[in-house]
């Protein structure tokens, strides 16, 4: 049995339904709830206050994002149905069965588990993972969500489970765990998707160590946090990034917490921490894959967060991905090595590294850091690619499946004026020609980096940290056709913006030495004439120059 497409259970591109009448994966699910919950959840005394016998319709607009009447679920942010996160929907809770180790009723004053009675019957496992997979697909009232055939085979016995078991919960004051799953992918797939997931913080958080299980089916597991206001932009629903376009990722919209390619407890250094302010809403991004010929995958994801008193911390840790998207690798069976130094002339403080790790696909044979010297030649090599994940020993080839993390104790000092430069070589002997994309059969070139900011840089003048003061930025970057280009003005001033290529050539003029009056200002450009890759926006106040590189993904 052998099926080239991408298929979630979730996404019903080929359905087999095994519920057999149903014009939808509601409709399943209200006659699952018919089936089984009538006797206690009536019309003449619902208990719980939940009629289950009303009108289908009626029956959705009671359970989905409803609040339930049992005060303890109320209390911890549940909903009877949340859609996009089966571990605060209650319902669920109480009628899963054990099912998922560590989301059925978490004490008495929750009430019994569902089906209740003199003589209940648990529902089948193929019939609570249809109602998780609902409620991951965004619980929607219409549409077949969910492949009931892959459900089957699963619980049929053509099963792999990525995790063998759930991970116990931590017990460190202040600590907390999410988990996502189980997540099912068909045979000989691969798929990359994006979950939001709300953290409803009731202060700032500082978090001091993250802890993460993840699948060897798994090919990156990446936290980022949303941008202030970006959260509500997307769906409460699994989404699947579009291999091609890059669609349904929140790219742009985000900042990166933490990447990993394999488990690992990430221990920040003392006296720093990620910060989450009390908005801050997560998306969580998963790239696995199943090369089985006959089983289908499920995959579970647990990520223990530690934290500390908010104001413990006297740095914060920043993290960010630094790309090379201008990579292009022959099927000749020759090493090709690209070279590309990341720096910012405009920088005004400091950055002490932390963390460094790199990433490429199939085809990547070596990945090094190198400092940037101020004339930019290169410098001395920070980050050897041959050694092991741990980066305890020099392993003479490079894994890129687990690719070295190097953690600098102490945090390496780095001017960002200089900066760093990365090399990467490949080898492709593989049928085709590769470019930089977003499947394992294409390739990638980049690093994950992660610092603090220190001392202010000696020497710097006023017009330098203009930037900042200016708040240049781009919204979204990367982006697909327009981004808005925004910047603050202390004063009236005559304002020129220019869009180059990374070879210096002016693409386009977008305002010239035009009068604008002090605050807020925002340019929206369209660049759907121009081909992918890197551009700098080029910001001309009073005589002194500014910029930003932004990234047109497709």
């Amino acid at each position: 049995m052998k099926k080239s497409t991408i298929k979630l259970l979730f996404i019903a591109f080929v359905l087999q339904a095994s519920f057999a009448s149903a014009q939808s994966t509601y409709a399943d699910v209200y006659n699952i709830f018919q089936a089984n919950c009538v006797t206690c959840h009536d019309a003449t005394s619902p208990a719980g206050g939940l009629n289950l016998v009303a009108a289908s319709s009626t029956v959705y607009t009671s359970i989905v994002n409803a609040n339930p009447n049992n005060p303890a679920a109320l209390a911890r942010g549940d909903k009877r149905i949340k859609p996009g996160d089966p571990h605060r929907s209650f319902l669920l809770r109480k009628c899963q069965n054990g099912l998922d180790a560590d989301n059925g009723i978490t004490s008495p004053s929750e009430g019994d588990p569902m089906p209740s009675g003199t003589s209940p019957v648990p529902l089948t496992n193929k019939e609570i993972e249809l109602i998780r997979q609902w409620i991951y697909a965004g619980a929607p009232q219409t549409g077949l969500v969910v492949d009931t055939a892959v459900v089957n085979q699963y619980y049929n016995g053509y099963g792999i489970a990525s995790v063998a078991s759930a991970h116990p919960l931590p017990t460190a004051p202040g600590s907390f765990q999410i988990h996502v799953g189980k997540i099912f992918l068909d045979v000989n797939s691969e798929v990359e998707y994006f979950l939001k997931h709300n953290l409803n913080l009731p202060d700032t958080l500082e978090v001091n160590r993250i802890e993460l299980f993840l699948s060897s089916q798994s090919h990156h597991y990446i936290i980022h946090k949303f941008l202030p206001g970006a959260a509500a932009t997307f769906t409460d629903a699994v989404r699947i990034q579009n291999p091609s376009t890059g669609a349904g990722s929140s790219d742009g919209y985000n900042t990166m917490v933490s990447a990993f390619q394999a488990s690992r407890n990430d221990v920040l250094p003392p006296t720093t921490a990620y910060q989450w302010e009390t908005s801050t809403v997560l998306d969580l991004n998963h790239h696995f894959f199943n090369t089985n010929p006959d089983s289908v995958l499920a995959t579970d994801v647990y990520v223990n967060v530690y934290t500390q008193p908010k104001g413990t911390a006297a740095k914060i840790m920043y993290s960010d991905i630094i790309t090379n998207t201008s990579i292009f690798i022959p099927n000749t069976s020759t090493d090709v090595t690209f070279t590309k130094a990341d720096f910012d002339a405009s920088a005004t403080n400091m950055m002490n590294i932390w963390l460094l790790s790199s990433h490429t696909h199939k085809y990547g044979i070596d990945f090094d850091i190198f400092l940037r010297n101020p004339g930019g030649s290169t410098g001395a090599n920070i980050y050897e690619g041959f050694y092991n994940s741990d980066y305890t020993f020099n392993q003479g080839y490079y894994d890129w499946e687990h690719p070295p993390v190097r953690l600098f104790d102490p945090l390496l000092d780095v001017n960002p004026r200089d900066g760093l430069i990365q090399q990467a070589k490949f080898n492709n002997n593989g049928p085709s020609n590769v470019f930089f994309g977003l499947t394992t059969n294409d390739e990638m070139m980049l690093y994950f980096i992660q610092y603090t900011l220190g001392t202010a840089i000696v020497g710097i003048n006023e017009n330098a940290s203009i930037e900042n003061k200016i708040n240049l930025n781009a919204f979204p970057n990367p982006f697909s056709s327009n981004t808005k280009i925004s910047y603050d003005l202390k004063e009236n001033a005559a304002v020129t913006i220019v869009v180059y290529d990374v070879l210096g050539n002016k693409v386009e003029t977008l305002l010239n030495n035009e009068a604008q009056s002090n605050g807020s200002h925002v340019i929206d450009y369209n660049a759907k004439n121009q081909s992918k890759g890197i551009y700098l926006v080029s910001v001309t106040i009073d005589g002194q120059t500014y910029t930003k590189r932004i990234v047109l993904a497709n």
